[in-house]
């Protein structure tokens, strides 16, 4: 569950407006989405399954979560 608080709590910040206003360009480049093909390891793909299932979500939707996460923070460690 402490993805889906991280982004509820993201969430939250942003309607009160204490978290970053996205830009037009985040906006357009949100809505403008791709896809791509990942083969998982079955251990890898059954954890996957297990998290989204506690948290109520698509495995894409979390997998493109989890992604998305992971690439902002290594950005804040480079």
């Amino acid at each position: 569950m402490p993805l889906l608080q991280d982004l509820v709590l993201e969430l939250q910040q942003r309607i009160d407006g204490h978290g970053p206003t996205p830009s037009s360009a985040d906006v357009a480049d949100a809505a403008s989405s791709e896809r791509i093909n990942v083969t998982l390891p079955r251990g890898v793909m059954d954890e996957l399954k297990r998290h989204a299932l506690d948290e109520g979500r698509s495995c894409g939707n979390l997998a493109a979560y989890l992604l998305e996460e992971s690439l902002r923070r290594h950005r804040s460690l480079s």
